[in-house]
């Protein structure tokens, strides 16, 4: 995959291009915006044109040996590294692998690239050891940190990279990548665009997880007030958000509709293949009840974010519901 082929991200990967045709490519950037909007590709595909034989329109050619050693994960020059497992953080040790190579002259390419997926996991040791690096940089070597936000990234770091903001695609944009390159129905891909926020990466792992059958269980769960029975033991972290977005868009649904006077014809619905369960939501809910169940969702899921226990969250917001 070529720059060409990230969808939605041009202001980011211009200003990549203009900095390789000026000589003005930084020693440290943040690649920064939500999960799933392609900062990653866009990182490797830097790393690609900063060492392609026969770059293309300031992009890579995606044919020579160095571009296709990278797409392979195989170049002695580009490194990606990245936490052990979702959700876990991102240790020194790492770090000290990157401060003991990056010293080296590159071996094949013109310049060494390292991408750290994951970045905002980093732990303060580990921020604090490469802010050495970052303070006395070689000149043929590249750090590319790839964060969601910049919230848990040291603002001595901050300072001393180039930040590169990443957007969400928006849902028509997501449905339409679905359904032009993975087959996806048109009626899922508007579920599933819109499930996940315009956030393609997001929209593909949905699509590859059960994701329709565990939505109708939650939504079944929730109707018939039996969702809460479980404790949520053993449930993964990423399980935990899905169903969080299961239900905002759920209840959201039920809102659109109860504001258009108990009319489905207004917003689009995220669950156009339930209207009939929503419309009689609509009628047995009240606005100030919707509003707050909404509330309590969302504020379960910043609880998640800042690594509250996830058990204990899913048990409060099932007392709260």
């Amino acid at each position: 995959m070529s720059f060409r082929e990230i969808e939605g991200q041009d202001a980011a990967i211009e200003f990549l291009k203009r900095s390789i045709a000026g000589d003005t490519v930084s020693h440290a950037y943040i690649f920064m915006g939500p999960p799933g909007v392609g900062k990653k590709l866009t990182a490797i595909n830097f790393a690609k044109a900063l060492n392609c034989l026969d770059p293309k329109d300031g992009g890579p050619c995606d044919l020579c040996s160095r571009c296709k050693k990278i797409n392979g994960a195989n170049h002695p020059d580009v490194f990606l590294i990245a936490p052990e497992k979702e959700d876990s953080s991102f240790g020194i040790d790492k770090i000290r692998g990157i401060i003991k190579d990056i010293g080296l002259k590159p071996y094949e390419g013109r310049r060494k690239v390292y991408i750290l997926e994951g970045a905002g996991a980093m732990t303060p040791e580990a921020q604090n050891s490469i802010l050495k690096t970052l303070e006395e940089p070689p000149s043929d070597a590249v750090i590319i940190l790839i964060a969601e936000n910049l919230n848990h990234i040291l603002t001595t770091i901050q300072s001393r990279a180039r930040k590169v903001a990443f957007f969400p695609l928006g849902a028509s944009v997501v449905e339409k990548i679905l359904v032009d390159s993975h087959g996806v129905d048109r009626e899922r891909a508007g579920i599933l665009s819109r499930i996940s926020s315009g956030l393609l990466g997001k929209a593909l792992k949905y699509k590859d997880e059960g994701f329709f059958e565990k939505r109708l269980r939650i939504i079944d769960g929730l109707r018939n007030e039996s969702f809460f029975d479980s404790d949520f033991d053993g449930v993964s972290k990423s399980d935990l958000k899905l169903c969080l977005d299961v239900m905002l868009t759920w209840y959201r649904d039920i809102l659109v509709v109860k504001a258009q006077n108990e009319s489905s014809n207004g917003p689009a619905l995220v669950n156009v293949d339930r209207q009939d369960a929503i419309l009689a939501e609509s009628r047995r809910l009240g606005f100030d009840r919707l509003n707050k169940i909404i509330e309590q969702i969302v504020l379960t899921g910043s609880f998640l974010e800042q690594n509250a226990n996830p058990k204990l969250a899913m048990s409060v917001l099932g007392i709260d519901l």
